[in-house]
């Protein structure tokens, strides 16, 4: 919690009462404490019984979540808009009818104004079961416009439902196999997409449903390496966003991500330029909205901006600034380690990496691989942890620690054995590493010349490209050569 909340949930625990209840010194000692001791709290309050600290913290939390509801009402549309149905249930049960529909019509109209589909549904059913039980004396162009409202809503609800249903199918199986590896799959999941999509007409969607639309053909194309296409349907995106920027308020995160995955795609488009321009677009937008971006907002933010500058260096080759950018992005991670899962610090670790290794500082590349390397969750991104280990040897030969290089290559060359992530490109450049780190130094360049051609003939084929734009490999050839 901020101060500020700390402050407002203090004010709200005190309400009408100069007591200090048992809740609110459980809140202090927490509070105060730099590591949490529930055994130094428990003498502290006189709580003998676990059953009764337990009772006692489940209070406080339902107090805290309650604080920060009341704090967020003016911020958050929905949370006004809930509130604003639950008065109307309020008063309903109170006999005043027609307040309750005045109520109802002040949520509708925010509704409207924030696109929030599923609340407006709820508002909607819940007048006409109140004028379908008393004498409201609604008008016929009134009564007439609440069933068409709701009759063209169900349908709008029930193309976003299938919207977000296929996005969410995708993601899944963007998260179980990672991108396709086959042509049979390929196959396989575009017959899948173009059935679903295809039943779906664009132009009679509202704003968020197209943007749903375009969200689930960037998972679409993401997934079968089409970044062309990826680019294209992320920039309407946040164009659609562009378009409405109440919408951009209601979810700054669906706004921020947009942007993540135009930047994405440029970047392995190898569109330089494109992905300068967006980045300052991007920059830009999170400096002049940052005061009003929650906690989960500034995570992603911080995310999506520091990913894509380190991108930013890897396509300009200007590996200096991208050492410079390093420090904030750490201290950044570290700001945000509790609530970074493993793996998006594992991307940012990887990048780094590469960046020290082009910027010749090998040797602080390696603090970075080794921790990629030593994760216990083998599962979690196994591209990524099978090109950092590519990524390791071609620090320790820039190193010339050719032993060392020998010495992990066996037990690297089982790790491959054992991942779904496998591709040719790792098992060329074991044997080339192995190759040239046990060859006399005259005979490298030749060696690394062949190992440069067997790359570019890998680099062909259409589903074992997408390795090359994880390890940038060629590059680092190209320079050796």
């Amino acid at each position: 919690m901020s101060k500020a909340e700390k402050r407002a949930f203090r004010i709200f625990a005190k309400r009408g009462s100069e007591q200090q209840h048992l809740f609110i010194q459980l809140f202090d000692l927490i509070d105060f404490q730099k590591e949490l001791d529930e055994t130094a709290i428990k003498k502290k309050l006189k709580i003998s019984t676990s059953v009764q600290f337990m009772n006692l913290k489940r209070h406080l939390y339902a107090q805290i979540l309650s604080s920060l509801r009341m704090l967020n009402v003016g911020k958050k549309p929905n949370i006004k808009i809930r509130e604003a149905i639950d008065l109307a249930y309020v008063l309903y049960d109170k006999g005043l009818y027609m307040q309750a529909l005045n109520m109802l019509s002040q949520a509708e109209k925010l509704c409207e104004k924030f696109g929030t589909d599923l609340s407006l549904l709820t508002i909607l059913e819940f007048k006409k079961n109140i004028h379908s039980r008393h004498i409201t004396r609604i008008s016929d162009d009134q009564f007439t416009e609440l069933l068409e409202k709701t009759s063209y809503l169900t349908g709008s609800i029930n193309d976003r439902i299938r919207l977000t249903n296929l996005k969410l199918r995708l993601h899944k199986i963007y998260i179980v196999e990672g991108h396709v590896k086959n042509r049979r799959r390929f196959q396989e999941i575009n017959q899948y997409f173009e059935k679903e999509i295809s039943s779906i007409e664009y132009e009679i969607l509202n704003t968020m449903e197209k943007v749903y639309f375009c969200q689930s053909h960037v998972w679409f194309n993401y997934i079968v390496d089409n970044y062309q296409q990826c680019f294209h349907y992320a920039k309407r995106w946040i164009n659609l966003f562009q378009s409405q920027s109440e919408l951009i308020k209601r979810d700054y995160n669906l706004y921020l991500r947009g942007f993540h995955y135009v930047l994405t795609s440029a970047f392995n488009l190898n569109y330089r330029k494109e992905h300068a321009e967006i980045l300052q677009q991007f920059e830009s937008f999170r400096n002049d909205h940052y005061k009003k971006f929650n906690k989960n907002n500034k995570i992603f933010s911080f995310l999506y901006v520091h990913t894509a500058r380190l991108n930013q260096s890897i396509l300009d080759a200007d590996f200096e600034s991208g050492i410079a950018a390093i420090t904030g992005t750490l201290k950044r991670i570290d700001q945000f380690q509790l609530h970074l899962d493993p793996h998006k610090i594992m991307v940012l670790y990887y990048k780094i990496a590469w960046i020290y290794i082009r910027g010749k500082n090998a040797k602080k590349a390696l603090l970075f691989l080794e921790q990629i390397i030593a994760l216990k969750h083998k599962s979690l991104r196994e591209d990524i942890q099978s090109y950092a280990r590519i990524m390791h040897m071609i620090a320790l030969y820039e190193l010339e620690e050719y032993n060392m290089i020998l010495s992990v290559i066996r037990k690297y060359k089982y790790y491959f054995e054992q991942v779904k992530e496998t591709n040719e490109l790792q098992k060329i450049c074991i044997k080339y590493f192995q190759q040239l780190s046990s060859s006399a130094i005259f005979s490298r360049r030749e060696l690394i010349q062949e190992f440069y051609e067997k790359l570019q003939i890998i680099r062909r084929d259409p589903y074992e490209k997408r390795a090359f734009l994880y390890l940038h490999i060629i590059e680092w050839l190209e320079e050796k050569i």
